[in-house]
């Protein structure tokens, strides 16, 4: 699918257009190949468009043929809770702003359409706002995570092994977004250097106020990741202790039948033994194996 999206500094509403004009915002999602087609013609490299179509591609900036590309991932938004990225590529051009992705992003730039008002006619600031609605989408997924996890960590000695499944799956998303992040950040820093994509004054500000949210972003997702070894090692550190405790029990219980056990067994050889055709014998024998038991037991867990 690809629309036409529109606004000017004196109408700052972006509303979708019919027909492509100077200074649109080109919004394409899900392109099939005669999208793909009409793109190219447009003026995208055919490589960089296929890269962006990459489920697995990695964020960087290029620039080529009067072009400034810049590619990185964003969480996916077709789900409340997914645990995967998607990449999304932005082209800049002399006339246009592009934006390919392989997936529905309804869910990011409706919200964006509606409260932000930008002219799509100064390419620059309105990618910078893009970007920052993509920081939101982070903070938004892992303010989520932050909060679930302190609900599953709050009593390390209630954690179960169900609990540990769900931490490793928030690891594996937490790591995801450090993937996207970092190299987003980088490209970042390379357009603040003004190679590649001519800054005004204002636009350096904003972009070096999006690298310190990436820049806490990061921080954030590794502190994360932190609690998230943490509460694992004490979960494990628990565990030990009570299959400690549990081995020390049942070590007791063995030694301490093991007197009954062969008393019991010397009894029941089929040879004359002192005392076993007395009418009280079986009291006597029991009742000192019993005490012979007690007595270990009580001594060895006073011992531990």
């Amino acid at each position: 699918m690809i629309s036409y999206l529109r606004s000017t500094h004196y109408k700052p509403i972006i509303k979708p257009h019919s027909d492509l004009q100077p200074g649109s915002w080109v919004r394409s999602e899900r392109p099939n190949e005669d999208e793909q087609a009409q793109l190219v013609k447009l003026g995208i490299d055919e490589d960089l468009l296929v890269d962006a179509l990459d489920p697995h591609e990695v964020p960087r900036v290029e620039f080529e043929d009067g072009w400034t590309y810049f590619i990185t991932r964003l969480p996916d938004t077709d789900d409340d809770f997914n645990d995967y990225t998607t990449p999304i590529l932005f082209a800049l051009g002399r006339e246009h702003i592009v934006t390919v992705s392989r997936d529905s992003l309804g869910r990011l730039w409706q919200p964006f359409i509606e409260k932000v008002e930008a002219p799509t006619t100064q390419k620059t600031k309105l990618f910078m706002l893009m970007l920052e609605a993509i920081t939101r989408q982070y903070h938004s997924r892992v303010a989520s995570i932050n909060r679930q996890m302190r609900a599953t960590t709050g009593d390390i000695h209630a954690l179960t092994s169900r609990d540990i499944t769900v931490l490793t799956s928030y690891e594996r998303k937490l790591n995801d977004y450090l993937d996207a992040l970092l190299p987003t950040n980088t490209a970042l820093e390379k357009i603040l250097s003004g190679k590649v994509l001519p800054l005004y004054e204002d636009d350096r500000d904003i972009v070096e106020d999006l690298s310190i949210e990436f820049e806490q972003l990061i921080a954030r997702c590794k502190s994360l990741l932190r609690t998230i070894t943490n509460a694992r090692d004490s979960y494990r550190a628990v565990m030990d202790t009570r299959l400690n405790e549990t081995i020390r029990l049942l070590t007791v219980i063995t030694v301490s039948i093991s007197v009954p056990t062969m008393i019991a067994g010397a009894y029941g050889m089929n040879v004359d033994l002192p005392g076993q055709h007395e009418p009280l014998a079986f009291v006597v024998i029991m009742g000192v194996s019993l005490l012979f038991s007690i007595a270990l037991a009580v001594y060895f867990l006073r011992r531990r």
